[in-house]
């Protein structure tokens, strides 16, 4: 038997409708908004701030959803699926959506941008100097044709890893320029989704951000822009919530104890 809502609970129910959307409510709601309102409310004030400003056109904050609930550590993939069916909705394409999702598959350098320092760091205090040897001439070129078409862009890791293993810096380069060859996004929705990516609390890649922020700026975007970009991420934290909390209530009801 379906359980009668509060006066206080219904305010919230319909507080969150108004501030996200109806297509936002789900039965997970109904569950958090049982156990908990209070903290349906203030998500509902705190999330709605971007969408109530408006400094992102809807499609944009819909590829930025999209994004942060396809990123690997997130993985929401009934936020995924509302997400997309709101942007689909909309009128955003069918290639959108695959761009965005092949732009945050991208967040897989960050393995190596991460573990590369540390293992030079390792064989270094082993005596052994990667970085002392001379680049060969198959080296050079990718290097060379890297920093051209990044505008100057190079960093250690990416000497390193270049170093290391060329085969891997050729192909995982030719992979993450995909999204710029056939890509329909424009530059600078492309570079707030990379900026989405790499601010995720399960990402926080520092130099790739600050490399995306300057590309964003240079494409055009403000930082008003952005900062409802970081806004947006920040959401992310919510799934501690609304995958954790039907959980406990399953465990309620298994226990017989509600």
């Amino acid at each position: 038997m379906e359980k009668q809502l509060t006066e206080y609970q219904q305010k919230v129910k319909q507080k969150f409708i108004d501030d996200r959307g109806a297509w936002k409510w789900s039965a997970m709601w109904d569950t958090i908004l049982e156990l908990d309102p209070a903290v349906v409310e203030s998500y509902a004030t705190y999330s709605s701030v971007p969408d109530k400003r408006g400094y992102l056109e809807m499609r944009m904050r819909k590829f930025i959803y999209i994004a942060i609930d396809s990123i690997t550590g997130s993985l929401n993939t009934s936020g995924l699926k509302g997400h997309m069916k709101h942007a689909l909705q909309l009128g955003v394409s069918t290639r959108e959506i695959l761009e965005v999702l092949e732009i945050t598959s991208m967040i897989g350098s960050t393995t190596y941008e991460l573990g590369v320092p540390e293992l030079m760091d390792a064989l270094q205090q082993r005596g052994i100097s990667v970085a002392a040897a001379e680049l060969n001439e198959h080296q050079k070129a990718l290097k060379a044709d890297y920093i051209q078409k990044h505008g100057g862009y190079w960093t250690n890791e990416k000497e390193n890893i270049l170093r290391l293993d060329p085969e891997y810096f050729e192909s995982f380069t030719a992979f993450e320029e995909t999204p710029w060859k056939s890509g329909v996004l424009t530059p600078k929705e492309k570079e707030l989704v990379y900026i989405a990516v790499h601010a995720a609390p399960v990402s926080l890649n520092k130099k790739a951000l600050r490399y995306h922020i300057d590309c964003a700026l240079d494409s055009g975007a403000t930082a008003n822009e952005i900062v409802e970009v970081f806004e947006l991420v920040s959401t992310l934290g919510i799934h501690s919530i609304t995958i954790g909390v039907p959980i406990l209530k399953e465990a309620l009801t298994e226990l017989e104890l509600c």
